[in-house]
């Protein structure tokens, strides 16, 4: 049995390659809110590693693509949506 998980996080964003820009206007720039959906491999509290490819076997997770490692302090909610049987 595996859970599947929605983790909604805090992201960088910037350095979008529109040209100059007056200073007032970059000191307005928030964080990016992120979405991301898989299966949760780990969690503490320097990490959560989410990985949304996955494969299973015997209903074991065995191997995984794409993994997404987000410090803690980044994430904002973590979610259970689905389990696997």
């Amino acid at each position: 049995m595996v859970d599947i998980y929605c983790v909604v996080w805090h992201d960088a964003q910037g350095g979008a390659n529109v040209g100059w820009r007056d200073i007032k206007e970059l000191k307005t720039l928030k964080p990016a809110i992120a979405v991301s959906v898989g299966a949760v491999l780990h969690q503490d509290e320097y990490k959560l590693i989410i990985c949304p490819h996955v494969l299973l076997e015997e209903g074991e997770l065995t191997e995984g693509d794409a993994e997404l490692v987000i410090p803690t302090s980044w994430v904002t909610s973590l979610t259970k949506i689905y389990t696997l049987e």
